[in-house]
Formats: C-alpha cells, sequence, structure tokens
C-alpha cells in the first residue's frame, strides 16, 4: 500500500482525520503492516502491547475472563487504554486471520498530546465519544434544524409594563418600541396583550383606553429559555396553538418574545402547514388528507439531521390534533364530555414515528352507560384504519370491549393485573401505564393513574416481576453475534424495549407521571435513582438505536414494505456500527442495573 494509500485509509478513521499534515506523515512513518493468525493473542492483562492497532482484514475479539465484550473489523483500531493507562483487565485474541497497521506507542502517545482533538477522543467518557461519532455521521446533514438555540434567531424586543399601568400609556409605550406585543408584569409571572387582543376586548367591546392593563391580558405567559433548541419552541408553538412565547434567561429575566413568523423563516418547512391543515379540517375527509402529510415532514426532518427525540415531540403533537379532531367528529358532543381518549404504549410516550399500530382506549365515567360509546369506538377504529394507524395485532383498540370501560371497570382490572401476576397482565399494566389523555376529560385518567399508584404501595414481588420483562429478549454482547449469523436484527427487541421497560419500571415505582422515555430518565436523574453518567448514556443510546430504526423504517416505506423494526446490519456504515455497539454495551449494563436494582436474582 502506497503513502497515499495509507494516508486516505487514515483520514477515513476517527479521529485521524484530526491530525495535521507533518503529524499524519510521523504516524506512517512510523507505522508497519503486521499479521496474525486465528487463535494468536494479542493482549492480555500480563502482557501489555507497544502498538495501537488498526484492523485492515479480519477480526479480533476483546474477552473478560470467558465473555465477549467487543468485535473489532475493518477500520475499527484497539486498544488505546492499554496505552495510555499502561494496563488492561481484558484480553484481544484474533479471531479471524488479522492484517492491521501497528503504531508505535511512543508516536501514538506523542499525537495525543500534541492533538487535541485526537485526544480528547481518547480520553473522553463514552457519552463525549457518542456525540463525537454522531457528529461525524451527520455532519453533512447538519442545519439550524439540529443546533440551532432559541438566542441565535429573531428575538422581539419586550415592552414590559406594571400590573396597574393604564391601556393608553401601555401603547404608547410599544409605540416607542415599536412593537405590536405588550408584556404585563405580576409578581410571580407575565401576561401579554397584543393587536387582536385589543380589538376583541376594547374595540369591539366599546371599552375606555384608561382601563389598567391587567383588566385585558390574557395569564401566563408562556415562556422558554433563551439556551433551548429553536426546535422546542417549533413544538410549544403548535402544541398550544399560540403565535408567540415569552424568552428567558436562566434568571428569568425577561428578554423578549419569539414570533411564530420568524420561526417558520427559520427552519423553512411546511410543518405549520400541516399543522393549520389539521386545525381548519371541516370533515374527516380533510382531516384525513392533512394526516396523509405527516410522512413527507418525518422525512423531511430526519433528512435535515433533525434528532429523533424532537421528531417525535413534534409528530407526536401532530397526531394529538388529529385525534382530538376525529374524536369530535365521531362522537357526540353530549357525551365527550363524559369520557376520555386516550393513546397507549408507544404512541402514549410520543415514541411512535412512523404509523406502525394503534393502541388507545376509552375511560367512562362511572354511572354513565358505556354501551352508547360502542358503536362511536367501533368507527373511531375504522377512521384510524383508513387514516394510516395499522390495527394492533394485539386487539389494544379502544372497539374492543376489554379497552373501553368505566372508571370502575378499570380499577378493577389493574387490581386484578396486580394480584394475578402473568405476563399478559404485566404487559397490559405497562401499556396502560404508559397511557395519554388526547381527548375527553382528562380527569378520569388521572383518577386512574392515582389509584394505580396506591395499589403498587409495598409491592416489591410485583415490581421485580414486572421489571423481570427487561430481560425478556437478548441483547448481542458484540456486533459479531448477529453480524456473522444474519442480516438482520430487530432492534426494538434487543436495544430500544429494555431501556423502555426498565425506564418504565423504575417510573412506576417511583410514582412518575410523565410517559416519555427520555423525560423519565431525566426525572429519574433528578431524583437519584439513575447517576449522572448512567442517565446520559442510556439518552445516547436511546437516541441512536431510534435514529437507526426510523431510517430503516423509511427505506421500507420507500421500498412499499411491511413496517417492521429490523435492521440490516451489513448496510450499516462503520460509524453506525460503532455507535450500535457501544448502544448494545449500555443496555447490557442497564439490564444488570435493573436486576440488582429491584433483585430479581431472588426471582429467577
Amino acid at each position: 500500500m502506497s503513502l497515499r494509500d495509507q494516508k486516505s485509509f487514515l483520514s477515513n478513521i476517527h479521529p485521524f482525520e484530526l491530525l495535521a499534515e507533518e503529524q499524519m506523515d510521523k504516524c506512517i512513518r512510523h507505522m508497519d503492516i503486521a499479521y496474525y493468525a486465528k487463535g494468536e493473542v494479542l493482549i492480555t492483562p500480563e502482557k501489555i502491547p507497544n502498538h495501537f492497532f488498526i484492523v485492515i482484514k479480519g477480526i479480533v475479539h476483546e474477552y473478560k475472563e470467558d465473555e465477549i465484550l467487543m468485535d473489532f473489523h475493518q477500520q475499527d483500531s484497539f486498544d488505546a487504554n492499554s496505552l495510555i493507562y499502561g494496563k488492561t483487565n481484558n484480553s484481544f485474541r484474533v479471531y479471524e486471520d488479522l492484517i492491521c497497521y501497528e503504531i508505535e506507542k511512543t508516536i501514538f502517545l506523542e499525537l495525543i498530546e500534541q492533538n487535541e482533538g485526537f485526544k480528547d477522543f481518547f480520553l473522553n467518557n463514552l457519552v463525549n465519544k457518542f456525540q463525537t461519532l454522531k457528529e461525524k455521521e451527520y455532519k453533512s446533514e447538519l442545519s439550524s434544524f439540529m443546533i440551532a438555540r432559541v438566542h441565535d434567531t429573531i428575538l422581539h424586543p419586550a415592552c414590559i409594563v406594571e400590573k396597574g399601568t393604564t391601556l393608553i400609556d401601555a401603547i404608547e409605550k410599544s409605540m416607542e418600541y415599536a412593537t405590536s406585543t405588550i408584556l404585563v408584569k405580576g409578581e410571580n409571572e407575565y401576561g401579554i396583550i397584543t393587536d387582536s387582543l385589543l380589538k376583541v376586548k376594547v374595540l369591539l367591546e366599546g371599552r375606555d383606553l384608561n382601563i389598567l392593563v391587567e383588566e385585558i391580558a390574557i395569564f401566563p405567559l408562556i415562556t422558554i429559555n433563551q439556551d433551548d433548541y429553536l426546535f422546542d419552541a417549533l413544538t410549544l408553538l403548535i402544541k398550544k396553538n399560540i403565535k408567540r412565547v415569552g424568552v428567558v434567561d436562566n434568571s428569568g429575566k425577561m428578554l423578549g418574545t419569539l414570533e411564530q413568523i420568524d420561526v417558520l423563516s427559520h427552519f423553512a418547512n411546511h410543518t405549520f402547514v400541516v399543522d393549520t391543515k389539521i386545525k381548519n379540517a371541516r370533515n374527516l375527509e380533510e382531516l384525513k388528507d392533512a394526516s396523509g402529510e405527516l410522512i413527507s415532514t418525518i422525512r423531511t426532518l430526519n433528512a435535515k439531521g433533525v434528532k429523533v427525540n424532537h421528531i417525535s415531540s413534534l409528530i407526536g403533537q401532530l397526531n394529538t390534533k388529529v385525534y382530538k379532531k376525529i374524536y369530535k367528529f365521531i362522537v357526540p358532543k353530549e357525551l365527550q364530555k363524559d369520557a376520555c381518549f386516550i393513546v397507549m404504549g408507544s404512541e402514549g410516550r410520543n415514541e411512535q414515528i412512523i404509523k406502525t399500530d394503534q393502541d388507545n382506549a376509552l375511560v367512562v365515567k362511572d354511572g354513565i352507560d358505556v354501551e352508547q360509546y360502542r358503536p362511536y369506538m367501533q368507527e373511531m377504529t375504522k377512521t384510524l384504519i383508513d387514516f394510516g394507524y395499522p390495527p394492533c395485532e394485539g386487539n389494544i383498540m379502544v372497539s374492543n370491549p376489554f379497552w373501553c370501560k368505566t372508571v370502575q371497570q378499570y380499577k378493577s382490572e389493574t387490581a386484578r393485573w396486580i394480584e394475578a401476576p402473568a405476563m399478559q397482565n404485566y404487559m397490559d399494566l405497562a401499556i396502560f401505564f404508559d397511557s395519554f389523555a388526547v381527548a375527553g376529560e382528562k380527569e378520569l385518567l388521572i383518577n386512574l393513574k392515582d389509584d394505580l399508584f396506591n395499589k403498587l404501595h409495598d409491592k416489591d414481588v410485583f415490581m421485580a416481576y414486572f421489571a423481570k420483562a427487561t430481560l425478556t429478549f437478548d441483547t448481542p454482547s458484540t456486533v459479531a453475534n448477529f453480524m456473522t449469523k444474519t442480516y438482520f436484527i430487530d432492534i426494538k427487541k434487543t436495544g430500544i424495549f429494555p431501556i423502555v421497560q426498565g425506564i418504565r419500571s423504575l417510573a412506576l415505582r417511583e410514582k412518575i407521571r410523565e410517559t416519555t422515555t427520555v423525560k423519565r430518565i431525566k426525572i429519574l436523574n433528578q431524583k437519584k435513582v439513575l447517576e449522572n453518567q448512567m442517565a446520559n448514556e442510556l439518552l445516547e443510546a436511546f437516541e441512536v438505536l431510534n435514529t437507526l430504526r426510523l431510517k430503516s423504517h423509511l427505506h421500507q416505506l420507500q421500498d412499499k414494505k411491511k413496517i417492521n423494526n429490523e435492521i440490516d446490519t451489513h448496510a450499516l456504515g462503520k460509524i453506525e456500527r460503532d455507535l450500535l455497539k457501544d448502544s448494545f454495551k449500555i443496555v447490557i449494563s442497564f439490564k444488570k442495573f435493573i436486576i440488582y436494582t429491584f433483585r430479581i436474582e431472588k426471582i429467577l
């Protein structure tokens, strides 16, 4: 291999592309090609290497005792830790005949001292490595969608007046600020007065301009932090159906207002168009047309590098609006207030991006005849199927009488789930615990969640069995475990479900009402149930796994294939494979944490 070929090879391996030209030349001058036969042991706790290895061809396995921890393929490198710290607890053995580059230890350590980016990659913790690898993987796709903060866009000056100010004085001040928005400062919150509010509350009602501002201001003003992602502001505007939010700093000081039109200009996509179509739909046909545009929205956001949790949050808000509209169109107005339509499972957690199935139910107020709702619930299911929400294979749908009951009937059901341990009962409870109210009387679901938390007091054995479901599916200890056996792996079973179920178990034990996995992790971290490192690693792994699943789903849609959770491991790029390997390591470690936390070994 020529010097040019060697340089090209190294430049495609992160973090070697960060080396300056003279550093790269030094590296190549002190780099040799070596061959090792299958079965040869390269590194052990007693045999620390004098070289840094980069695989050209072949496979090397890393062991801890007899357990395979990691596998290394073409363009993978190892073992920086042995060279940096002068020790290792693991062994490295050739699995398939190995041809590799060997870089002298002294040169490798010199490069670490000379190049900050090179050093950071090898010395940083796993979370930082995740960030570095993801940035490299998606760098060509990075845009303002993914990285923009609120302070990166236009903020309109805050025209603030105190309570007790007359409206005429407030209007004069707003003219000085050249803004149509007036913020009213109260003791612990802000209110807002807009042009449209002035028209409705003053002009149309013929009120005097000497009234006090608090008489017409809307409290509280919804705010967002200047350091929040701009995409979060977009989601908030859609969720609340508002045109502006206040922007505050970390101390709570009001900095200005963020307008819907400015967010639209920044993102320049048709998300708000879809949102408007949903809001303006006058019948089911128009609503179906608006709902059908969600897939193109998902494709656009994914292509621009938007994080998966941002996409799911935004699509979840739009889906919620679709559900509300369907409920409004189908259920007679006089029946709507006595029931609560809920979504459950991945929909309840706001984690279903592509429509893979529907998990929903109806909670009816005690004393109200459930039978009068059944024909409308049959219509709800048919309509959702027509809208592209596939039926649930387990029949967890509102058309099933089991999932259309009164509050008291659900309370009896949750009691049975807890007192009669069985895998189906655990899964029904898990699905129900993730429920989220989207239409009707939400207090009915709140009542049921309160009752569920009360029933689980001192139910340690039940919680152990509930958490045991985290271990239902095996997680590969190395990528070689499946790459040498099959092309495809179910990423939901092997990686996503263990995180979801483990976090769900901890959230249920801690009586956390939040349903999304990401927010549950953050709350568990705040409660010190999860340490910072584990919480951060889980967040990173969860994003990687869901990103790979979404990409696979979009490819399946493009090829007109049935949606499933299998990914083609042989189609993964090197960086994606590295991210997947590290994600599986985190999942396996988390499973061990769940076993210890819930004392599952006592019931195995």
